[in-house]
């Protein structure tokens, strides 16, 4: 973690205030109905819906619907000659879409990321026209955020030939595992199933820490989606992440040696399982995690696997020679495939959106995928129990027969201080800032610790008379939370920490400071450079919340 607050003073105990809070969050599910034959269908009403909410009718208190061709009709009304520049978009502000083209360069080979690059500049141009919010972000180990939300065309187009230029990381994969794969056979040849196994296991732990960064990378950017307004919707561009790391060396395993040569030295009748071992390496959970955070912001994400057409893989089409064995090539291509594609279809699916596997007519298939941007039902509704930080299941049904709906299954309805620390986190990567309380932060003189390190002292200001109190006995009372997180110039994102700050005061305190601030010091232990800091304080008793971000500078930078 680059950045973390030390430990603050104690506050005063102060009697509990106990106060009745009003939660108005409401669930919104973009829905897309087809008939039979997988034709958009449009024109239904709020009438024609139910929304099931853990499996009970639900009351839908908001409804919106629009189609293309809709809005096409109208604006030819309004205005038939064409705009020089990207239009504004002519939906309201709560359905108006922010879609994040998430480009994961370190899962990619430089030729596949081409090809979906080059057919996504003619798709993004269209969706700027459509008046979409468009955003560019890159990862290579850290979250680079290429072009912040625009709908300036030349911006997008330049940011996305600047992607094309980034290092990849997927060919360097391949070449390691092809090493391991090398060394498995070699101490075969040796009658050595323990060094083979050693091999095996050095490239899977490699590869579990290099997926967990990546998949963090992926819930930290649609975390910091929660701010936003209207409709969310991350486009991510991948050659595929495995979800159980070095499945297709666990089956040579278990083509190069029989039972009894996979037995573990000094433990009689204790077998090497090389399917056993490959289910114990299996990583859905990060994968759930990630539809979970996207699921609680109403992130729909859409996935994009750059193989295109997949038959040989690089690993056999390279080396064939070293997959030997009844199984051979065929079988190992199948499972790598199935393992790179199974996160792709979990994120799309359970989400709501939708994925491109197995095609390189990217042009084709971004086109239909934009018909979900397009063409969508948009429906609301108050759920039972707000903020209850369980999972809930959504179910949407349209009532006229032999209709389809996709729509996302279920959502976590976190705790209002969760969101506000995910906002705090938009805050940070994003660059949204927000503030009714008109707070500021002032930063003392970084002090530095030790060779890469300095603890950052900082103050968070906040306007007294900005402050909600509530008399409780002879004293007024408030209750603030506050929420700091940092990023350094190397991409590392701390964690969001969370602090509460009780106000307690008198009739007499509470009048003499209407014009004075209260604060609260914290420490950053972060590294040297010119990082970004993100505070956002909630005023649990009014609701209001605030967010700022500002750049420090530690160190000699």
């Amino acid at each position: 973690m680059p950045a973390a607050p030390a430990p603050a003073a104690p506050q005063t105990e102060t009697p509990p205030l106990f106060v009745e809070s009003i939660d108005v969050n409401v669930v919104n599910v973009v829905a897309f109905v087809t008939d039979a034959d997988g034709r958009r269908v449009t024109g239904l009403g709020r009438d024609d819906f139910e929304i099931l909410h853990d499996g009970r009718p639900v009351e839908i208190t908001n409804f919106y619907a629009t189609a293309r061709e809709d809005r096409i009709l109208r604006s030819l009304e309004s205005d038939p000659a064409p705009p020089e520049s990207s239009p504004p978009s002519a939906l309201p502000a709560d359905q108006q879409l922010h879609l994040v083209v998430y480009v994961d360069h370190y899962n990619l080979r430089p030729g596949n990321r081409k090809r979906v690059l080059d057919s996504l500049e003619g798709f993004l141009e269209d969706r700027l026209w459509q008046g979409d919010n468009v955003m560019l972000m890159g990862y290579y180990n850290t979250i680079d955020v290429v072009e912040p939300f625009t709908r300036d065309r030349q911006r997008i187009l330049d940011g996305i030939r600047r992607m094309n230029k980034a290092a990849t990381y997927r060919q360097t994969d391949d070449a390691l595992k092809r090493q391991r794969l090398r060394l498995m056979n070699d101490a075969a040849a040796a009658g050595d199933a323990q060094a083979s196994y050693e091999f095996l296991r050095s490239y899977v732990q490699s590869a579990k820490a290099d997926l967990r960064r990546s998949v963090r990378a992926i819930e930290q950017v649609v975390r910091s989606l929660a701010g936003l307004p209207g409709r969310k919707a991350l486009l991510y561009v991948s050659d595929g992440l495995p979800q159980r790391p070095g499945e297709e060396l666990y089956l040579q395993m278990q083509e190069l040696f029989d039972e009894a040569q996979r037995q573990v030295p000094g433990r009689p009748g204790s077998a090497i399982d090389p399917l056993i071992e490959t289910l114990r390496e299996d990583e859905s959970q990060l994968f759930d995690s990630v539809v979970r955070q996207a699921n609680a912001h109403q992130v729909t994400l859409y996935t994009v696997d750059a193989r295109g057409k997949t038959g040989e893989s690089s690993l056999t089409a390279a080396r064939p020679e070293v997959v030997a064995g009844s199984a051979g090539r065929t079988a190992v291509d199948s499972l790598t495939t199935l393992n790179l594609q199974e996160p792709l279809i979990q994120l799309a699916t359970s989400t709501g959106g939708s994925s491109i596997l197995n095609s390189f007519n990217f042009d084709r298939a971004l086109t239909a995928m934009a018909n979900d941007f397009d063409s969508f039902y948009s429906l609301g509704y108050r759920p039972p129990d707000s903020g209850d930080g369980e999972r809930h299941t959504i179910e949407v049904r349209v009532k006229q027969q032999g209709l389809r709906v996709r729509h996302r299954t279920g959502f976590v309805d976190k705790p209002q201080g969760q969101r506000v620390a995910d906002r705090t986190l938009s805050s940070l990567i994003l660059g949204m800032e927000k503030n009714p309380l008109g707070i500021r932060v002032d930063f003392g003189e970084a002090q530095k610790q030790g060779r890469r390190k300095y603890l950052l002292p900082l103050l968070v200001r906040i306007p007294f008379r900005q402050v909600t109190l509530l008399p409780s006995g002879e004293m007024q009372q408030g209750r603030l939370r506050i929420f700091i997180a940092a990023i350094d110039e190397e991409d590392g994102i701390s964690g969001v920490q969370e602090i509460p700050y009780p106000v307690s005061v008198s009739a007499e305190q509470a009048k003499a400071g209407q014009d004075r601030e209260i604060g609260y010091a914290a420490e950053l232990m972060i590294r040297p450079g010119r990082p970004t800091v993100a505070v956002g304080v909630w005023d649990e008793l009014s609701g209001v919340e605030s967010f700022v971000h500002l750049q420090a500078r530690v160190g000699d930078s």
